[in-house]
């Protein structure tokens, strides 16, 4: 098959999300603190004679990998032949970026395969909204538009456990539920920038500024979301929702915090393990 690249495709959380009205697109605009975690799949990418995406996971109709080979063809004039394998770890529909960073992946491996300098960014921002970050390669960065728009923050190494459900919640149905009247996040995006982007953004302060316009919504359509944040709360812990959900989060103030927290929530009956984001 020939030379192959193999990349690591990190998950994401919003440690802070707003919604700051609808595009003429259609689309939802939206300002977030994105941070890398340390939570990954595989992707290997190699020549081919074909499209070929094969996945540890059952997505359901077209990988959106496949979508990024096609958009960088396109882009440069090429075929779109390339064969990619994902090794997946980071569940479906969980609010953590998965595919779009595998698709990210995608585009830097081919683009190194096929020797092209392109805009990755932009091609990026036409296979998918989380796209351009993972594209961007930065830890941590605040991210506006429809994800188009990626702005590196400095390194801020935070410890989090991250609350994996089972259960799969679909971002364009969390995004048809939003009520607008229920925004109240942007204040917190921008004390939350400002802090990292001076340094002084405490676990604390991450804690109190982890706010997402999307929860209503995703707990109205996924009960149990609220249901694990009473049980976490009643044990002293505050869960955050990332992305459109419904996996939640709790800021750590140190390595050793993020194993205590981990396992009170796992005594609670969660699925709670301990990460470490901005990496």
């Amino acid at each position: 098959m020939g030379r192959a690249i193999t990349r690591v495709a990190h998950a994401k959380l919003n440690l802070a999300l707003a919604v700051t009205g609808k595009r003429d697109d259609g689309y939802h605009a939206l300002r977030s603190v994105f941070a890398r975690l340390d939570l990954a799949d595989d992707v290997r990418v190699a020549p081919g004679r074909r499209l070929e995406v094969r996945n540890t996971a059952d997505v359901g109709g077209e990988d959106i990998a496949a979508r990024a080979v096609k958009a960088l063809a396109a882009a440069t004039g090429r075929a779109p032949h390339a064969f990619v394998r994902i090794r997946k770890r980071i569940p479906l529909a969980a609010g953590l970026g998965g595919g779009s960073s595998d698709a990210a992946a995608t585009l830097r491996a081919l683009a190194e395969l096929w020797k092209v300098d392109v805009d990755l960014e932009t091609i990026a921002s036409q296979v998918g909204s989380d796209v351009p970050f993972f594209v961007h390669d930065a830890s941590l960065a605040m991210v506006e538009g429809r994800g188009e728009i990626v702005r590196a923050l400095p390194p801020a190494e935070l410890h989090v456990v991250v609350v994996r459900p089972t259960l799969r919640l679909s971002t364009a149905a969390v995004f048809a539920e939003l009520r607008m009247d229920e925004r109240s996040a942007d204040a917190h995006v921008t004390a939350l920038e400002a802090a990292l982007r001076a340094g002084r953004a405490t676990a604390e302060f991450v804690r109190i500024h982890a706010e997402n316009d999307l929860l209503p919504a995703a707990q109205r359509l996924c009960p149990a979301i609220a249901s694990w944040r009473e049980a976490a709360a009643a044990r002293g812990v505050r869960l955050s929702l990332t992305g459109s959900g419904p996996t939640l989060f709790a800021v750590a103030d140190d390595r050793a915090d993020a194993l205590r927290i981990a396992r009170i929530l796992r005594r609670a009956g969660l699925r709670a393990r301990p990460y470490l984001a901005s990496v």
